[in-house]
């Protein structure tokens, strides 16, 4: 079996089937600024930090000590590698003075002198500046054969955009492209790994993101799902928090089943997720990820409608995150809140605002495929979703999503509506859909007092009408 190096990329060694294959040659593909010297450098100190041996062999006019300046601000970078382990070298000059003879011989010397098992060439389309096409092709194979004699990973770096019937793709072991894309006023990156030979690639583009720490790739969580159902699918239920609504769902939710509230701005969704978020406890730690209130702002509504939220926070039993709804990614979003519920065991997850989520996608008809992963994930881990979404008052039935959109989402939906009758705001709840349930099929109206959510008439408008 081939050996594989990691990529130093966790994201694009999922990509990559676990990394680079020893002994080939690899074309990574994009324009200027996509990542394309970050990656390579992140790959080099990945490859020293293992006990490899790596060198950059640059062809471009800019000096290593130019690079140099850059790469030692990213959190890879390994002063003490240099110059053993990791070496900086410019190939410039000789392409200059011997053309591409002499570039394959300097390759080829430099390899067997610093003893590499791992070499970047970057600027290969400055090569092909000063050859013919046919020359240039006869290059890129000899590159691909002095890898396999090496017993190294040689990564060529180029901006140049070669279509992919180019037949130094079909030479090579390996083809990923970086692109720099907008979709309206938005810009975003993205990677693809086009080709590479003996390994079960995740196909299809992905997006990267470029940090202090170097180019974190995350792959799309719908790619990444494995069909594998919960080990132990259980048939008991979780409380919802809320003694009323565990009647109407016959004793609660499903336990690891991902339910939806939704509705329209001033419904309640908030409300019952915070009841739902009550129960945590140290045998059942919940999480919470929130888009429009702070946690601060959580917490003084809960205690305004007497939810205790503060006991569990304080024994640790429950963890209250919040982003602003900017253009999040959302794939990255998605792997720290798995990451978060593995860590800490969690049972409960309440995520308020999928309005975000679909907003920060750059394609929203992935929209049914990303929450399912989500909750397809949350599920394995034994825990418990609720998710909530807003959707206009007015035109209600118009405003929810298809069914097959709802059944790929989610197993339960839970309808909070708003109406005005005889002169009052009342709220109404209903249960659409339960899974593998039965369940109360009525509409019941509810209100919000100083204990959080009750069912049945407000007493305060009948207190008003009485007193009118």
């Amino acid at each position: 079996m081939i050996e594989k190096f990691s990529t130093g990329i966790e994201g694009l060694d999922q990509l990559t089937d676990g990394g680079f294959l020893r002994g080939s040659a690899y074309i990574i593909q994009g324009p200027p600024g996509a990542g394309k010297t970050i990656l390579a450098n992140q790959f080099c100190y990945a490859h020293v930090r293992s006990g490899g041996r790596a060198l950059y062999m640059t062809l471009l006019a800019e000096s290593s000590s130019r690079m140099l300046n850059y790469v030692s601000q990213m959190g890879f970078f390994e002063g003490s590698a240099l110059p053993d382990a990791m070496q900086y070298i410019s190939g410039y000059g000789v392409l200059e003075r011997e053309g591409l003879p002499g570039l394959l011989k300097l390759v080829q010397h430099e390899l067997k002198r610093h003893r590499a098992t791992a070499m970047v060439l970057d600027g290969t389309f400055v090569a092909q500046s000063v050859a013919s096409e046919n020359e240039f092709r006869a290059f890129i194979h000899a590159l691909q054969g002095v890898a396999g004699m090496a017993d190294a990973v040689l990564v060529m770096l180029t901006h140049q955009n070669r279509d992919s019937s180019c037949p130094e793709h079909t030479m090579v072991d390996g083809w990923i492209e970086l692109s720099d894309e907008t979709s309206g006023f938005r810009a975003y990156r993205t990677i693809q790994v086009r080709k590479h030979r003996g390994a079960a690639i995740l196909p299809g583009k992905h997006r990267v993101r470029i940090t202090q720490q170097g180019l974190a790739v995350f792959p799309r969580v719908e790619s990444t799902l494995e069909a594998t159902p919960a080990a132990n699918a259980s048939r008991h239920r979780v409380a919802s928090g809320h003694a009323g609504l565990d009647t109407l769902l016959q004793g609660g939710l499903p336990a690891g089943s991902a339910t939806l509230l939704v509705g329209p701005t001033g419904a309640g969704k908030t409300t019952l997720g915070l009841h739902f978020l009550s129960l945590s406890t140290e045998q059942e730690p919940g999480l919470m990820l929130g888009f429009y209130e702070t946690p601060a702002h959580l917490l003084q509504k809960a205690r305004s409608i007497a939810i205790d939220l503060d006991s569990p926070i304080r024994q640790g039993a429950l963890d209250i995150r919040w982003l602003p709804p900017a253009e999040n990614v959302v794939d990255e979003l998605i792997r720290d809140i798995v990451n978060r519920a593995r860590a800490r065991k969690v049972k409960r997850v309440f995520i308020d605002g999928l309005v975000a989520i679909r907003d920060s996608l750059v394609i929203p008809d992935r929209m049914p495929y990303v929450i399912n992963a989500l909750s397809m994930q949350l599920g394995a881990l034994g825990a418990s979703v609720v998710y909530t979404s807003e959707i206009p008052e007015m035109q209600l039935d118009q405003a929810l999503m298809p069914t097959d959109e709802l059944s790929a989402m989610v197993d339960n939906v839970l309808l909070l509506n708003t109406g005005r009758r005889a002169n009052a705001f009342r709220r109404y709840l209903s249960v659409i859909k339960l899974r593998d349930s039965d369940f109360d099929p009525r509409t019941h109206e509810f209100h919000v007092d100083g204990h959080g959510i009750a069912f049945g008439p407000d007493p305060r408008v009948a207190a008003i009408r009485e007193a009118g």
